[in-house]
């Protein structure tokens, strides 16, 4: 799709996925420091075996505080470490959404306000980090009370920065919100919080980037504009205090009104102290080593590698000597955290459990230093896996006249509307939710053979007619969507294709809900175009509708501006992850291609050297603009993923080289820098084995076991822009299309022994390896009881599945059907709508699994104010001639629920409303856990009742009181077997 003369497989419209994952997730066995080994000898959370000797004999008196984040599938975990208990690590909250349960791994930052009493944070889910437009305001901000424990959010929309938030020496926070893109000079949002109350205090916007927000005492926040120190003051321009002769990494308010700065100049470290008249020079350290943290009081601590810094004549900053650069300073120095990961991220490394089992969420691992001692401690904790509640609801029932909304439209007789229609939700092509929409998951080894034979236009497997009953005509993979020719010949390397579907995707096609072997909705970019925000109305012609394994996103929208997919196209890119490979792979080739038109080349620009694809990479993300009678004649690449761009912090190092702690903040680095640090350095799988192989490294001048990459982040700043080395604090102000780079760069001599190349796994030619499933495959027509079972399922036909099942009890004798909401839908007076289905159907899923390979899965609700928004009523009922009439004796069922082997958690109250009749037999209702399950697919027995024509069995995510909005509320079928007995034995119904 080409977008003022950019193409790339993104849209316009950024907005996030709302079931795709960064693959920040997972990490390689080697290349990368251990740490020590969790001590069997202390409590959970208990960093030091003897504290006495670690922390000195006074530790108990202490009043020193840590405050951490770190994230995994289950949210952003903020923990808390005092003094006074040896630095034991326990969570005061766990930050998410709740209908993005199953989104993957969350990433974030906090920083603690001045009193240390409020925490403030930043989160989203870690593929925001792939779509450039969201990470400027996308995320979420709240603000921690760590005494309580109570969340309030603060602000939604916020910048995903390694700057933001910001906390100075009140009570007072900042969060951002950046419009600063690729098309033109933006502006940033600075929104001031009362932490007290997460109130937003004021908002100031500025004319240009703003970042390193530091709020001030005055209450004029202080930052970095136009590689200056500035003063903001309220509508007025900002005052400029200092220029500064590096870019900034770190900012921190010191005593006397002094500023400390961490920044990086001739490629090193340095700080330097600005003391309201002049900045001088503290002292250097090597790149990327030195960290700088308020402190408790006023002051602020540099830690690391701080032989090199002065701070003699620096009142108020002390320095801490660390081996590597600190994640985080206790509030008084003594304590520095040197790792934080959920065993999520670290359990793939020591193969120690399933990355992507839920089982592996809220356990994780922090390493630390005393500062008193030098010692070291390492320790493992259990955390929440539910999300703290916060304050404030976005869905309260509105009263009119002291009734609610619902009630009183119906009783005033308004013309209500269609209650779902379902067209309005979403520009995006492929229905999610549709049954003829499943995405099979595939294993890893598929993956690579896919990406393996696409890359040589070799992926040609035959897809018959009604592949994975999508109801399309048979195709070939790339016959559908054939390898574009390289200019200049070659093809690409697969650990580059490789790298971006693991970054894009984890190497999914179905969501995260899917496991392999499993179906599900596609991974989807933002299909609602309202960031998947459970708690706002869908938004047509906003939706991202990325897809799939490689996000392909360019043509899978109705209202993009270009042309769109066919239908067999689109259907193949969405179910079909071989389809999706080859899709992506010609995005990626149509990039290179352009960037050779338009004469852009990295190295020799030889298409089998893995690092000449930087650019390509680049573009594939952002787009390659190309049309030169628009944006005042500039070409080239984007201004965003441009190494030098002072949104990412100037001492960072290549992704996942130095250490696995890395892919905690993966919004520190540029789209093309995770790219490539995944091809250098493989995922692993849920069971801990590599997804696929390392490239071949250079062997000269000697063997190599990483990427020829260059670290020069100015390397993209010259004369084929107006970006400027010399101009190291920013070195491209303007920040509009005149940043583009649209030149060739070349920081080494490639050849094939200097450069790295592609190892493939699978021949070429080979055949599609076999599936490795994680649960076995769902059972087929196995209902209990006879022919004479009454069936009813979850879809409509039951054979509409991806496995293959047959259901003998067919045609079905009843009818299955979800209510979203509370089907009252109304157009206010004021113009806004009554809607209730368009936000519940947000949390709803699919997943190929459970009976006959299919059923519904939504989250359970408990709020009695908000539950009419997130309620889904699911219905079995028979067909009214099955069943005796109202005055005829009725007949008896055996009632039995069919509890999937997995995606099945709450407790349920399944109600039987027995039709009309003449007997008195009234409702009755049993709540069953599916837990019940045990990790199996169970035909669960819930006893025997008297039925009549009209009747029906519900249930609901929304009538039990104890939901915390974490449980799985699976929906699956329900088979009425015929008895003339009734139970004496079970649980629930003996009628």
């Amino acid at each position: 799709m080409k977008r003022n003369g950019s193409t790339g497989r993104r849209s316009s419209t950024y907005a996030w996925a709302a079931v795709a994952a960064l693959a920040a997730s997972l990490l390689p066995t080697t290349g990368f420091a251990a740490a020590a080994a969790p001590v069997s000898d202390r409590a959970p959370g208990q960093l030091f075996a003897k504290p006495d000797d670690s922390l000195g004999r006074n530790w108990r008196n202490g009043s020193d505080v840590s405050v951490i984040g770190t994230g995994d599938t289950a949210g952003f975990h903020i923990l808390r470490a005092d003094e006074s208990s040896a630095f034991a690590y326990k969570e005061v909250a766990l930050l998410g959404e709740d209908a993005l349960s199953g989104i993957g791994l969350w990433t974030g930052y906090v920083c603690t306000t001045g009193s240390g009493r409020y925490a403030a944070a930043v989160y989203a889910p870690s593929m925001v980090t792939n779509k450039p437009a969201m990470m400027g305001k996308d995320a979420f901000g709240a603000v921690v009370d760590l005494a309580t424990g109570r969340v309030t959010k603060a602000v939604t929309g916020v910048e995903l920065a390694y700057f933001s938030p910001g906390c100075g020496s009140t009570d007072d926070v900042v969060f951002t919100r950046s419009g600063v893109g690729d098309n033109g000079k933006g502006d940033t949002t600075v929104y001031d919080v009362a932490a007290a109350t997460g109130k937003v205090l004021r908002t100031t916007t500025v004319d240009g980037q703003f970042t390193n927000p530091l709020p001030a005492a005055d209450g004029k926040d202080l930052g970095v504009l136009n590689g200056h120190l500035v003063k903001l003051n309220g509508k007025e321009r900002p005052t400029t205090l200092a220029a500064l002769s590096g870019q900034v990494f770190g900012l921190a308010q010191s005593s006397g009104g002094a500023i400390d700065l961490a920044l990086v100049q001739d490629d090193k470290d340095v700080v330097h102290r600005w003391d309201g008249k002049s900045m001088r020079k503290l002292g250097t350290a090597p790149l990327g080593s030195l960290g700088l943290f308020p402190q408790a009081g006023g002051g602020d601590l540099v830690a690391g590698a701080v032989d090199g810094i002065d701070t003699a004549g620096a009142p108020g900053l002390e320095k801490a000597v660390a081996p590597v650069k600190p994640v985080a300073a206790s509030r008084s120095g003594r304590l520095l955290t040197t790792a934080a990961a959920s065993t999520q991220l670290k359990g793939v490394i020591s193969k120690v459990g399933p990355v992507a089992d839920d089982s592996e969420a809220g356990r994780i691992e922090v390493t630390a230093l005393a500062t008193a001692t030098g010692a070291t401690g390492t320790t493992r904790l259990a955390a929440a896996t539910t999300a703290t509640a916060t304050t404030g609801n976005d869905d309260q029932e509105p009263l009119i006249d002291g009734t609610k909304e619902r009630d009183f439209l119906r009783t005033t007789g308004v013309q209500l509307e269609d209650p779902n229609p379902n067209t309005h939700y979403s520009n995006c092509i492929v229905p999610r939710n549709a049954v003829d929409a499943q995405a099979l998951q595939p294993s890893t080894n598929m993956v690579e053979w896919a990406v393996d034979q696409a890359v040589h236009g070799q992926l040609t497997v035959s897809r018959p007619a009604d592949y994975l009953a999508t109801g399309q005509p048979a195709y070939t993979p790339q016959g559908m969507f054939p390898r574009v020719a390289l200019a200049g010949g070659g093809t690409i390397p697969a650990q580059v294709m490789l790298g971006i579907v693991a970054q894009e995707s984890n190497l999914k096609q179905a969501s995260w809900h899917a496991m392999p072997g499993d179906a599900g909705n596609p991974t989807l970019g933002d299909y609602f175009g309202n960031s998947d925000n459970i708690h706002t109305y869908p938004l047509y012609g906003r939706g991202d509708c990325g897809y799939g394994i490689a996000q392909v996103t360019a043509g899978m929208s109705s209202s993009s501006g270009g042309s769109t997919y066919s239908s067999p196209e689109a259907y193949a890119i969405a179910t079909d992850y071989a389809a999706n490979i080859a899709a992506g792979a010609q995005i990626l080739s149509q990039s290179w291609n352009q960037l050779k038109s338009i004469n852009m080349n990295v190295n020799s620009g030889a298409s089998n050297h893995i690092e000449n694809w930087y650019m390509a990479l680049w573009g594939y993300n952002s787009g390659v603009y190309t049309d030169s009678s628009l944006n005042g004649g500039h070409v080239g690449v984007g201004w965003f993923n441009n190494p030098a761009n002072p949104r990412y912090p100037a001492d960072r190092k290549p992704f996942l080289r130095a250490t696995y702690d890395d892919a905690r903040t993966p919004g520190n680095w540029t789209y093309q820098e995770k790219v490539l640090g995944w091809a250098e350095t493989p995922q692993l799988t849920y069971n801990a084995a590599p997804s696929y192989v390392k490239p071949y490294f250079p062997m000269a001048p000697l063997q190599s076991t990483v990427l020829n990459l260059s670290t020069n982040r100015f390397l993209f700043c010259g004369s084929d822009n107006a970006c400027k080395p010399n101009q190291t604090p920013d070195p491209c102000p303007a920040e509009d299309s005149s940043c583009w780079w649209h030149g060739s760069v070349s920081w080494f001599t490639d050849t094939d022994t200097t450069a790295s190349t592609e190892n493939l796994a699978f021949a070429l030619g080979s055949g599609e390896p076999p599936l490795n499933r994680k649960y076995p495959q769902p059972p087929c027509n196995t209902a209990p009881g006879t022919l004479s079972t009454i069936v009813i399922d979850d879809l409509p036909n039951p054979d509409h599945n991806v496995f293959g099942c047959e259901e003998s009890r067919l045609p079905p004798k009843g009818k299955f059907t979800l209510r979203l909401g509370d089907n009252v839908v109304h157009t206010r007076e004021d113009g806004s709508v009554r809607a209730t289905g368009d936000i519940s159907t947000i949390d709803v899923h699919q997943i190929g699994g459970g009976y006959d390979g299919h059923f519904w899965f939504t989250h359970g609700y408990s709020d009695a104010n908000s539950n009419l928004f997130h309620k889904v009523t699911a219905t079995w009922a028979i067909d009214p001639d099955q069943l005796p009439k109202s005055n005829e004796p009725g007949e008896r069922f055996n009632i039995y629920i069919h509890l999937p082997d997995h995606g099945a958690q709450g407790i349920v109250p399944y109600t039987v409303n027995p039709g009309a009749n003449s007997a008195g037999e009234p409702s009755r209702t049993c709540r069953l856990a599916q837990t019940h399950n045990n990790g199996a697919n169970t035909w669960w027995d819930m006893g025997t009742v008297q039925l009549w024509a009209g009747a029906n069995i519900q249930a609901d995510n929304v009538s039990e009181t104890n939901y915390t909005t974490n449980e799985d509320i699976a929906f699956d079928a329900i088979a009425f077997v015929p008895v003339t007995a009734k139970s004496t034995t079970a649980a629930c119904w003996k009628y």
